[in-house]
């Protein structure tokens, strides 16, 4: 295992596998959608709409680019199930790809709930850092 100073000096290259990881996510998911790479709710040109991106960026992040767009992708994939270990951990053998139970964050149920008190946090920080 890297510590954290051999992590730091590494190579972009040395991260390839975390994009080879995202590729493979939103091809699994194009498949259980429509299967269909051009009109699925995962095919490229959707997921850059959905998330207001030059197309080029994500052909980018799935060729081996690090970037903020890579950081959103893993957030995206985990709000629909897969476990951000498996996409971040280099040895993920023993890391199961999807998250072992429902994320509770995104139970219906309790979504709004989830909403509220984060909206409550962000209120809380803004007046907080005022008085700093």
């Amino acid at each position: 295992m890297k510590d954290i100073y051999e992590l730091m000096k590494a190579p972009t290259e040395d991260f390839n596998y975390i994009s080879e990881r995202l590729k493979l996510i939103r091809e699994e998911l194009i498949q259980k959608d429509t299967g269909n790479r051009r009109t699925s709710a995962f095919s490229i040109k959707a997921i850059t709409e959905r998330f207001d991106m030059d197309y080029n960026t994500l052909v980018n992040v799935e060729r081996g680019a690090i970037s903020l767009t890579t950081i959103k992708l893993i957030l995206y994939y985990y709000s629909l199930g897969y476990n951000p270990a498996w996409i971040l951990s280099e040895d993920n053998e023993f890391i199961p790809k999807t998250n072992i139970g429902e994320n509770v964050v995104y139970q219906a149920d309790v979504q709004e709930e989830y909403k509220e008190m984060e909206a409550a946090i962000v209120s809380a920080l803004t007046e907080f850092k005022k008085k700093i």
